[in-house]
C-alpha cells in the first residue's frame, strides 16, 4: 500500500518530486518509512514502471516518463471513456496546449478502451455520432509557455507569490510580484485572478501576456472576504460591470423562441405583444458581454429600458452604419 501511494504521488515529466518530499507527504498518508527505504523502492519500481530520475538540476527528483501509460486500477469501462472521450472533444477549444498534454494520456487510455469494443456496437456507435460544437465562430487557441502556466498552477496549489513581467497589449512590458488567487478560463483565454504587492483591489492578467515566471516562496496575501465564485457572480468576468439593470427589450418572435427555455434570469417575465414581438423583463448585470450579446441579434431586438443603454445601442447602431457608408 505504501508502494502504491508513493506511485500515485509521483508526477508525470517534466514536473518531479524529490525523495525528501516522497518521505513527508507519505508520512503525512500514515507511512512511515526512511529515505534509504524509499530509495530503493524506486530503483526497484524503476525496472518495472516507466520511472526516471532527473538528476539535470537540483533538487533532483522522480518522475513518471512523459509518454506513459495510465496506471488503469480498476479497469476504465466504457461510459468512464466515454466521459474522458466528451471531454476531449469539448476542452480542446477551452484549454491551453499544455493543459491538453497533460490529460494525453488519460484520453489515449480511454481510445484504447473504445476500440476494444466491437465497431458498430454500443459506445463507439453512439460516439460516432455525438460532436461538440463551439458556440461562434472557432478562435484559434492563445500560445502559453509551458514554464508559465507550470508556475503559475504551483503557485495556485501551494499558495504562493508569482514574479513575473506581464506585457499589456498597449503598454510596456512591466515587472509585478503577484499574489495569485484564482484561475479562470473562459472563451479560450486563461485568466489569473490576482492581486499585485500588497494592495488589495483585484486584477485579471492573462496567461499569454506572463513572462519571466518564478514562484516564490512568499504565502500568497489574500484579500479579506475573497471568493472566487462571489468574484465571479459579481459580473467581474463580463468585464465592464456596471451593477444590476432591470432589462426590457422586445424581442422578434423567433429571436426570443430559445429565452423561453434559457431565462437570462430568475425573474424573466415573457410577454407577447399584439404585434407579435415579445416584450422581455429580466434582471441582469449590465456588463460588456450583455452589450455584445444584444448586438448580435441586430433588428431582431430593441431595447427600451434603462435608457442609458438604449442610448448605448443608439450610438453603437449609429456608429456601425456610419463605418458602413449609411449615414
Amino acid at each position: 500500500m505504501r508502494q502504491w501511494q508513493m506511485l500515485r504521488l509521483i508526477p508525470r515529466f517534466p514536473s518531479k518530486i524529490g525523495t525528501p518530499t516522497l518521505v513527508q507527504n507519505l508520512a503525512d498518508a500514515g507511512f512511515s518509512v526512511t529515505t534509504r527505504t524509499l530509495q530503493r523502492d524506486l530503483l526497484m519500481l524503476s525496472e518495472i514502471y516507466p520511472l526516471v530520475r532527473d538528476e539535470r538540476n537540483k533538487p533532483f527528483g522522480w518522475s513518471w516518463s512523459a509518454n506513459a501509460s495510465v496506471l488503469d486500477i480498476p479497469h476504465m469501462d466504457s461510459h468512464t471513456a466515454l466521459t474522458f472521450w466528451l471531454a476531449s472533444q469539448h476542452l480542446k477549444p477551452l484549454l491551453p496546449t499544455a493543459t491538453l498534454k497533460k490529460l494525453q494520456p488519460h484520453m489515449q487510455a480511454a481510445a484504447e478502451v473504445l476500440n476494444r469494443i466491437e465497431t458498430g456496437k454500443g459506445v463507439p456507435a453512439w460516439r460516432n455520432k455525438v460532436r461538440v460544437l463551439p458556440q461562434g465562430p472557432a478562435l484559434a487557441a492563445v500560445h502559453i509557455d509551458e514554464n508559465v502556466q507550470q508556475q503559475v498552477y504551483d503557485a495556485l496549489l501551494y499558495h504562493r507569490r508569482l514574479s513575473v513581467r506581464y506585457q499589456p497589449r498597449h503598454a510596456k512590458e512591466k515587472a509585478y510580484n503577484l499574489n495569485p488567487l484564482g484561475l479562470v478560463l473562459k472563451g479560450g483565454v486563461s485568466y489569473l485572478v490576482c492581486t499585485i504587492s500588497d494592495y488589495t483591489d483585484i486584477r485579471l492578467l492573462t496567461l499569454h501576456r506572463l513572462r519571466d515566471v518564478q514562484t516564490l516562496n512568499t504565502p500568497t496575501i489574500i484579500p479579506d472576504g475573497f471568493d472566487l465564485d462571489a468574484y465571479i457572480e459579481a459580473g467581474e468576468m463580463g468585464f465592464m460591470h456596471q451593477g444590476d439593470i432591470t432589462l426590457q427589450a422586445l424581442f422578434t418572435k423567433g429571436a426570443a423562441l430559445h429565452l423561453y427555455e434559457r431565462a437570462l434570469s430568475n425573474d424573466q417575465i415573457m410577454q407577447t405583444q399584439e404585434n407579435g414581438r415579445v416584450l422581455l423583463t429580466a434582471t441582469v448585470q449590465n456588463t460588456s458581454e450583455l452589450h455584445w450579446w444584444l448586438l448580435g441579434f441586430g433588428n431582431q431586438v430593441e431595447v427600451l429600458q434603462p435608457d442609458s443603454l438604449r442610448q448605448t445601442m443608439i450610438q453603437k447602431i449609429q456608429d456601425a452604419a456610419q463605418q458602413y457608408g449609411l449615414l
